[in-house]
């Protein structure tokens, strides 16, 4: 399945160029982070949108070939993408606590 827009196929006009600015902003603030943990949280985001960059530049859309439990399709970057959400959420609030 080949999804053009971003998660659950909104936005699909959205150009090449505008994730690639998204993905060296997340590069530069994860080097400058000062915490390990969030470092490896935003680092699993730049990787899995990476991933999604390149089969978009490849194929003219993100490929989902993973099928959850027929309710949607996501491919592996995506759920790198999520677990690095995920990781990168539990950090912050970790220290506000």
């Amino acid at each position: 399945m080949l999804n053009k827009g971003v998660s659950f196929g909104l936005l699909p006009s959205l150009p090449i160029w505008l994730f690639v600015i998204i993905l060296v902003c997340l590069i530069i603030y994860a080097v400058k982070m000062r915490e390990l943990v969030g470092r490896i949280g935003l680092g699993m985001i730049v990787v899995g949108g990476t991933g999604n960059l390149i089969s978009r530049v490849v194929y003219g859309g993100v490929v989902d070939n993973l099928s959850f439990f027929g309710i949607f399709y996501n491919n592996i970057w995506d759920y790198l993408i999520f677990i690095g959400i995920v990781i990168y959420i539990l950090q912050s609030f970790r220290h506000k606590f």
